[in-house]
Formats: C-alpha cells, structure tokens, sequence
C-alpha cells in the first residue's frame, strides 16, 4: 500500500507543482535572506575576534595628565600589568576636506598594526596610513603624505582592532573616515614633529595595557587614582573596540527575528494546504480507510511531501547563501564604515542545523497536528465528504443584495484561508518594518543633527583660559555613564547659561530637577518626572536627578544644568569652564585644547548611517514583498481551489467567467482593503516596540516616527499588489468546467 501512496506523492506533486513551487520559493528566499545576513554578521565577528588576538589587543586605556614616571611604570609592570606608551597628537590638515589626522608611533607590542598591503616604515621619511582614511582619499603604498610641512612616503596602509571603529572621540555616535583617520611614524620621524613648533594641540598621554597574574581593572584603576588621572577605559566600554561585532549583533538578531517570522507563516501556510488537500480528498481518504489503510500510513502519506520540498528549499537557500552571493553586498557596508580587513565568508555550523533541519521539522510538526484531526473521522462520513457546518451560514444578513450577501458567506466559508491572507500580509509587513524603521531612523538622524547642533565649533579644554575670547559661550562638560541593553553609554552633565544661544534650554537653579534631551529620553525610555541615575565612574559615586523637561536635542546623550549650580555640585571655583562654543574657529593654545568638533563633523558624520544600513534596507525590503505576493497568491488561489465545485455548479447556470469573478474573487478585495488598514499600523506599532531591543548598542535617540504619507504610499501598494495577483487567478477561473460537478456527484 505505501507503494501506491508513493506514487500518489508524485501525482500530488506533479499536479500541485506551482503550488509547491512557490512555497519552495519562499523557503528558498527565506532560508537565503537569514543566512546571508547572520552569515555576513557572524563572518565579521569572528574575523575580528580573531585579528584582536593575533595584534595582541589591549584590555584597557588610561590617559593621564602627565606622563607617568619609569618607576611608576615599573611598579605596574610588578603588579603583572603589562603597560604600554601610546601617545598621539591630532592635527588638523590644512585643507578642511582632509579632516583631522591622529598621530601615533608605531607599536610593538600591544594592539600592533595590521597591514592590508605594504609595511612598517623602513626610516623616518615613511608612514603608514590607517586603511579607511586611505580610502576615502586615493591613497595608495607609494604615495606621498604631506602635513605640517613634512613629506612622507606610505609604506603600508593597515588597521589596529583599537580602531576598529574609528571615532575620532568616543562620545561620538558615528565615524566619518572622510574627516577623520589615524596614522603611524617611527619613534624618529614622531619626535622631529613633536619638537616642531606646529603641533595644533597638546600631546594625550595615553596607555594601554594588558591584565596578568589574576589582576582586575579595578586595581590598575586604584593604583592611578592618585596620578593625575583623566580618564580611565576598559575593553569593554570603549566603543572603537570591538564596534563591528557589537554591530553585527544587530544583523544577527534581525536576521534570526525576520526567519522566525517567516517560519511562522510557513507554518500557517503548509496547514491550510494540507486541510484543503485533505477535503478534497475526502471520499478518497474514506475509501483507502474502508481498504484497511491506517491513519499511520496515511499520516506518512500527506507528510511526505511537505517534508521533502521544504528540506529541499531550505538546502537549496543554504547552498546558494554559503556560495557568499550577496555577502559582499550585505558586508560591504561595513567594510566601508569600520577599519577592518577583508574575510572570507563562511557559514557557521548552526545556521546548517537553522537552514535544513527547522523547515522540515516544522512542517512535520504542522502537518501532524492538523492532519491528526481532520482524519479523526469515520470511512462513511470521509467518503460522503460530509462537511461541518460552520457558523457563518448561520449569520441572517438582510438589506444586502445578492451579490455582496454571497461574498461575505464566501468569505466565511473560507475563513482559514481568509486568515492565512491577513497574517500572512502581516507578518510580511512585519519584515518589511525592521528595514522601514531602519531607514527612518537613519534618516531622521541625519535632518536631527543638522536641525539640533547650532554652534560651528566646540572646543573641550584641558583648562580654561585666563581670558574668555569674544563671541563664545562657556559651559561645563562632565561625562558620566549609564547603562542599558549589557552597553554603557556616555552621558554628558552640561552645565550651561540660560541665556546660551546655542541650546534653547532653560535648565534652573536646581541639581535635582534637570532637563534632558531628547535623544537621551528615547534611548533609555524616560519621560517628564521620570527619576534616574548616572555613574561617575572616575570617582565612583552616583548622581541621582529627575526629569523636570524634555528639550528637543538629538546629537547626544544630554543632561542639561545650570553652570553655577553644577560647579557648586562637582567642588570647582565659580568661573570654571571646560567648554568653549563659538560659530567660528578660535585661535587658543594648542597646549590648553583636549578636542575640537565641529558642526561639519556632526552632520556629515550622521549622514554615514544610511549608507551603513542601506544594504540591509534594501535586502529586507525585497524579500518581505516577494513573500507577501507569493503568501497572497498562494492563498487566493487555495480560496478559488476549494470552491471549484461551487464554481463548475454555477456556471452550468449560464454565469460567465466575469459574473464568476464578481463572486469569487472581488470579495477579497475587501479582505486586503480592510486587513491593511489594520495590520499596517500595528506591524509598524510592534516593529517599533521591538526595535530598541534589536539595536542596543548604537549610540543614538530612537527617533522612528514615519510620516503619514509613508502609511499612504504603502497601503495603496498593497492594493496595486492584490490587483495584480487578482488578475493573473482570473485566467484560473477558466480551469473549472461545467464537467466538474459531475466528478462528486453521489
């Protein structure tokens, strides 16, 4: 009996072939999409990981008003501390367009330079130059570089995993290689430039160092406490380290989300096949159940081919992702963006197990449960094809004609497939919103960025000047942490004038009631009265404050005081200031400036998220649309399929194949009409309660508001959609003859 059973596999194959083909497709397409994503993500990851271990990466930084004396720096290297000098000078080119350069010696020991093509100076004349920001300037080995008067020729272009984003501060919510970029000279050519007179700032004494003998931060951390300590970072807070696998996360939990969905509706789908399958087939299941066939061989029967084709398309997806056909598309982004080399793409072992294990077992699952109890009937009542009744003909509808009575029976009738359509168009949608709300967000912050920042330079300070220059409003910067999501983040006490220009914020003379900014309340969830707290991580100590307003401000994580009441807060004298804000540049000591950011930095360094997160917009948007079609397709077509009786009946009355469409197949059109004006906004309303929890590692407000248009334009694409597939089943209808009827007859 299996033997026959087997060959009415084929059959069923055969007969049912673009059936099955497009769930194949869309298992193809899904199983491609999440591999390619995760694949591209965890190819990243692992690849970095992998370079931070053989250039010997640091544990932590440290930078110190003065440098550190030999016997200090022997007494940390007693404690089992590795330390190392990294010292460097930021200079600003002088032509604007080439941004600020950070110049380092070259390293030997921790967080060592890898290099993409060429090597180490061979003398005092060479240099190396860090890989993006010879990219986004044409240079090649060979080349020369020239600032502050020196000529040099690039001997290598490379990359460090200190910098593996690489923000000029780490404050800084984007990197912009255009306008920023590191570059290495030997101890000889650094000193010549170090002693001539045209260093722009003063020198940062920072240094790295690599934990031994059971140490913790904690006690490097305590043993400088008393050295003129200025800033103090571990591994695992500096966001240049490591910033391609906390953005790969991103990748790797969208793409897991998105697959999820999709084996959702598979699921949903393959069951509303098989309950159709199994009502047509009913008088043949009654009679092979009469012949002595059991619901065991029966159950083998109808979960065959489910099973095969979905392991053969999740395979077939598998095969075509690990080739890395669009890997280099879904990655380049980020090899545009972070300064890492070039890996090869490889699949992961789970995503094997993901790709070619979860569709089959899914569809075993589905099929066993609902044909389990479709087949808990009698052989007389399964040969009969007595079919329940349901509740919706029992529904009394009056003052309608007869043509929209008989659509919303019709609609009753096919409730499960009716279902299918809005969920699948839903979780469709929902796909579609992670890159909606992708693109939105990056969009948002690029028009945010430029609308907040008012000021054209800002300049952090070593110390205060004697004489505050004319035109410049002083404030008084403070950083602070505060966690969420496993990530800290860099939130800024200001202490600022009412009468600022540059921030239209009124912040009091209170410690207590303060005002935020806006990115800071849509990053960590706070509203107006809201209490909170931020740590003082360099002095260990708690700062407790409740949200008194909301000022529109999305460049940073602010908290914004009055300046005399914050200098009283952190003991300083009454006119100390740390920051300068001036709508031009300023001629101040290098010695006396930490930093300069300038608006073009901020505004050009917010424009580089959209070119990061475009490859996966684009990906995500593709696909989700072609699943909606071939979800809406399937559907309406298994809703034709299963009245093909009713229709073959109809048209024995004379009705042509337009009065059939009428009927059949106009209905749904209120279907999608009405189902899309209610799951649209609500996949954009959990898409954007969801979301957060997807990238919470980016340093930035949540700002994912679309405009009304945008709902507009994507419900009347919906609509163009259905048409669409609309006309392509209306040639189906002319498949059911008149002959049909008298295939069931009794």
């Amino acid at each position: 009996m299996q033997k026959v059973l087997r060959k009415r596999t084929l059959r069923n194959l055969k007969k049912h072939f673009v059936r099955y083909c497009m769930l194949g497709i869309m298992i193809t397409m899904g199983i491609f999409l999440v591999v390619t994503i995760v694949g591209s993500a965890e190819t990243l990851t692992r690849g970095t990981e992998k370079l931070a271990e053989d250039t010997n990466l640091e544990d932590g930084e440290f930078e110190v008003f003065a440098p550190l004396d030999e016997s200090e720096v022997e007494e940390i290297k007693d404690m089992g501390i590795n330390v190392s000098e990294q010292f460097f000078f930021d200079y600003q080119m002088e032509n604007e367009v080439d941004g600020t350069i950070r110049i380092f010696k070259l390293r030997d020991s921790i967080n060592k330079i890898h290099y993409v093509s060429g090597n180490e100076p061979a003398s005092k004349n060479e240099i190396v130059i860090e890989k993006r920001y010879a990219y986004e300037h044409n240079l090649e080995v060979g080349d020369s570089f020239s600032f502050a008067g020196f000529t040099y020729n690039i001997s290598g272009i490379g990359v460090t995993s200190d910098y593996d984003g690489p923000f000029k501060e780490i404050s800084d919510t984007s990197c912009n290689s255009k306008y920023f970029g590191t570059v290495f000279l030997n101890e000889e050519a650094y000193e010549d430039f170090s002693s001539s007179g045209k260093t722009q700032k003063s020198e940062i004494y920072l240094y790295v160092y690599k934990l031994g003998n059971d140490k913790k931060d904690s006690d490097l951390k305590e043993y400088l406490k008393k050295r003129n300590l200025t800033m103090f970072l571990r591994r695992a807070d500096n966001p240049r380290i490591f910033a391609t696998k906390n953005d790969k996360l991103v990748d790797i939990e969208v793409g897991m989300i998105a697959g999820v969905i999709i084996f959702i509706l598979l699921g949903y789908v393959i069951s509303v096949f098989v309950v159709h399958s199994i009502e047509k087939e009913s008088s043949i299941i009654g009679t092979l159940y009469s012949m002595g066939v059991t619901k065991k061989d029966l159950l083998r029967h109808y979960v065959s081919l489910p099973i095969v084709v979905t392991f053969i398309a999740g395979l077939v997806g598998l095969l075509v992702a690990a080739t890395g056909l669009m890997a280099p598309m879904v990655a380049e982004s980020s090899y545009l963006y972070f300064s890492i080399p070039e890996f090869k793409f490889n699949v992961p072992g789970y995503l094997w197990i993901y790709s070619v294990v979860c569709p089959p077992v899914l569809a075993a699952m589905v099929n066993v449960l609902v044909i389990n109890s479709k087949l808990n009937r009698t052989a007389l009542s399964l040969i009969r094809n007595e079919v329940k009744q349901k509740n919706g003909k029992k529904i009394k509808l009056k003052g309608l004609d007869f043509v929209k009575t008989f659509r919303i029976r019709q609609m009753l009738r096919e409730m499960r497939s009716t279902v299918a359509v809005i969920l699948g168009m839903f979780l469709a949608l929902l796909v579609f919103m992670i890159s909606v709300d992708c693109y939105i967000l990056c969009n948002n912050i690029a028009k945010d960025y430029k609308r907040d920042t008012k000021y054209g330079y800002m300049y952090t300070l070593k110390y205060p000047e004697e004489t505050i220059p004319e035109d410049t409003e002083v404030a008084y910067a403070y950083t602070c942490k505060k966690s969420i999501g496993g990530y800290k983040f860099d939130v800024i006490i200001l202490g600022i004038d009412d009468s600022n220009k540059y921030f239209d914020v009124k912040p009091g003379k209170s410690r207590m009631n303060i005002v935020i900014s806006s990115a800071f309340a849509e990053k960590f969830g706070l509203k107006k009265g809201d209490e909170f707290a931020v740590t003082d991580e360099e002095k260990e100590i708690k700062y407790a404050f409740s949200v008194k307003d909301i000022a529109t401000y999305a460049t940073g994580f602010y908290i914004f005081m009055d300046i005399e009441e914050m200098r009283d807060m952190m003991g300083q004298s009454p006119d100390y200031y740390n920051v300068l804000f001036s709508d031009k540049k300023l001629d101040l000591d290098p010695e006396t400036i930490y930093s300069i950011t300038s608006r073009d930095d901020i505004v050009k360094g917010a424009e580089v998220f959209s070119d990061l997160m475009m490859p996966m917009v684009y990906v995500l948007t593709i696909a989700s649309s072609v699943i909606f079609c071939i979800v809406m397709y399937l559907m309406m077509k298994v809703m034709i399929d299963r009245s093909a009786q009713n229709i073959s009946l109809i048209k024995v009355f004379g009705y042509r194949r337009k009065e059939v469409k009428k009927l059949y197949l106009d209905g749904n059109f209120y279907v999608i009409a009405i189902g899309a004006l209610i799951v649209l906004p609500l996949s954009k309303l959990i898409m954007n309660k969801i979301f957060p929890f997807m990238i919470p590692n980016v340093a930035c407000g949540l700002n994912i508001k679309a405009p009304v248009y945008f709902f507009v334009v994507v419900y009347v694409i919906i609509l163009a959609l259905y048409f669409l597939i609309n006309k392509i089943l209306v040639k189906r209808l002319d498949v059911f003859t008149p002959a049909e009827i008298l295939k069931n007859r009794e």
